[in-house]
């Protein structure tokens, strides 16, 4: 695309302009290449502004700006350069109108939902994508770099999906990137809202401004677009005051249009019966715990949205075996979870609870750089819901772990914990202390493979922790 055709009517200045040929759009100056239009964006830690001279070595033929700079290129200067890179990227890329695109936000389940999504999709001969927090999933799978990526990585990944002949897509979009932007121009066919808890507090600082942008998922549907929503949670309310032409409610209360018993729960999975209309089906999941009752719900939810048949929504629900790291067993009575948040670590205990015939043991910790008020509400819980907290190191960053556990330890009560720092340690202390029907569930870090101290990721897996553990002990 020509640079004058990609600009054309975008309010802003423009100096030492050359009609020339774009070939990318990029705003991370290391990907940029031979004929990148180059976006300059302002990061929480580093100003694109500052890297102009090594994008022009790296072959980026026109840059994107808010201030002018010094450059030989065709530099377009503008008021927000994050905004313009939606609106650039989709004129570039278009904005992938025949693919299906559902959007699930929400604090705890997100993950779990779009697997759900994605296999009834799969079932239904849709050949879907994925983009979440654990990888994004084509024909092959590429590393999650973050949950919801800046709208150009999104729409460059659209294009490869569309290469590969995918025609629908599943994606996680987290509420900071609902907030700045990043899905702006994504035109969704549903949007799933699946609850809200106490989460990114250092970031929206309000519970307010947190529900506000969950909510704003909905007005991104397309005209014809669902909005699907929890209605056993008191999102109902906010959104039930939206105007919303479309919308889909699931839970077990009374009046919900996706209506859903738990049959049957064990530690083999879940039985439940769904209403649907004049429908009534039972549907079985593999899917450990309580909580995923609800999860389970909203992928139904988006099937029907979708006009996927209820039998082969059922299918797909039913063929799911596990989500990594989502109360995926690794040994027997032996978890990991990502839960991270107040809520997610009751509901996940809870859970449990109705399982385990021994013991109830978790190993978990808190992130730095993050919310502190949750770190002594899950303290609280962890202590008051098991039998046994090892209280431990997440994912620290600029934070002293002592500090971190310090602040958990605010909110327990009694003595049934153990501080161990180092989180290996911890693991290892509580596999070594499990009897045969007690049940240790590793929470906080789930998939992830690394830790963060300061700036540096160091390799760490839960999962790789908890095998070398039974190899020794074998």
């Amino acid at each position: 695309m020509r640079l004058s055709e990609l600009i054309a009517d975008l309010p802003s200045q423009v100096y030492k302009m050359k009609d020339i040929e774009i070939d990318s759009i990029d705003y991370d100056s290391r990907k940029v290449g031979p004929g990148s239009l180059y976006i300059a964006v302002k990061g929480a830690l580093h100003d694109g502004h500052d890297f102009v001279s090594d994008v022009e070595k790296a072959g980026a033929v026109a840059v994107v700006t808010e201030r002018r700079v010094d450059t030989d290129l065709p530099q377009i200067v503008l008021t927000n350069t994050r905004e313009a890179a939606g609106k650039l990227a989709l004129r570039f890329y278009g904005n992938f109108a025949e693919m299906a695109k559902v959007g699930v936000t929400g604090t705890n389940g997100k993950t779990t939902t779009t697997f759900l999504i994605h296999s009834i999709l799969s079932q239904a001969g849709k050949n879907p994508g994925l983009i979440g927090t654990i990888y994004y999933l084509g024909i092959s799978k590429s590393q999650a770099i973050r949950t919801t990526p800046e709208i150009i990585d999104i729409l460059k990944l659209l294009k490869k999906f569309r290469d590969q002949g995918i025609c629908s897509l599943v994606m996680e979009v987290s509420s900071h990137a609902l907030k700045l932007g990043r899905v702006d121009g994504i035109d969704f066919d549903a949007a799933v809202f699946t609850n809200l808890s106490q989460d990114h507090l250092d970031f929206h600082l309000t519970m307010e401004d947190y529900l506000q942008s969950k909510l704003r998922i909905f007005s991104l549907l397309k005209p014809s677009g669902w909005a699907i929503y929890n209605n056993d949670e008191d999102i109902r309310d906010a959104v039930a005051s939206m105007t919303l032409p479309w919308s889909l409610s699931f839970g077990q209360t009374e009046g919900s249009d996706i209506r859903g018993r738990l049959v049957e729960q064990s530690i083999d999975g879940l039985r439940i019966e769904i209403s649907y209309g004049k429908r009534i089906l039972e549907v079985k999941s593999p899917l450990i715990g309580r909580f995923n009752f609800h999860n389970i719900l909203a992928a139904f939810a988006a099937g029907v949205a979708l006009d996927v048949p209820v039998d082969r929504i059922a299918e797909g629900i039913e063929k799911l075996r596990f989500v990594p790291g989502r109360m995926e067993r690794i040994a027997d009575n032996v978890f990991v979870d990502y839960a991270h948040t107040p809520a997610a670590i009751e509901s996940i205990l809870r859970s449990a609870r109705e399982y385990v015939r021994g013991r109830l043991i978790v190993i978990f910790g808190c992130g730095g750089d993050r919310d502190r008020d949750k770190r002594a509400k899950m303290g609280a819980l962890a202590t008051e819901l098991s039998d046994l907290a090892v209280i431990t190191t997440d994912n620290p960053r600029h934070e002293k772990p002592s500090d971190i556990i310090r602040d958990i330890l605010q909110g327990v009560t009694g003595k049934n914990y153990k501080m161990i720092e180092d989180r290996a340690e911890a693991i290892e202390y509580a596999i070594k202390s499990k009897k045969d029907d007690d049940m240790v569930i590793v929470a906080g870090k789930g998939h992830e493979e690394y830790q963060v101290f300061d700036d540096k990721r160091i390799d760490f897996s839960d999962t790789e922790v908890i095998k070398k553990c039974f190899e020794n002990i074998l």
